[in-house]
């Protein structure tokens, strides 16, 4: 028996698995990391356009939003204040344990 026919009957004796699990996975990574290189491309794109838009827009903005902010900034420190109270207290409840 020569060696070629004994890689043909070796051949012939295991079958031929329908998909490799290997190759697919293989496949599968290299398609998800095209398509997130080209979601981190286009959301870096529009961050970009935003960006110069913004930097555009902003002596206007600053007129508007300044005093604004000088109005809110009570109720945003209230909201804070409350938010940290209801959290401190949440955790010192007994028979909570801490994550």
């Amino acid at each position: 028996m020569t060696a070629e026919q004994r890689l043909a009957a070796f051949l012939a004796e295991a079958p031929v698995p329908a998909r490799d699990p290997a190759f697919s996975v293989a496949v599968m990574r290299r398609v998800a990391r095209r398509e997130f290189v080209l979601r981190l491309a286009t959301s870096g794109v529009f961050a970009a356009v935003a960006a110069v838009a913004l930097w555009a827009c902003a002596p206007a903005l600053s007129a508007v939003l300044e005093p604004l902010a000088r109005l809110l900034l009570p109720a945003a420190v209230l909201l804070t204040l409350t938010a940290a109270f209801v959290l401190f207290t949440a955790s010192l409840e007994p028979g909570r344990a801490r994550s």
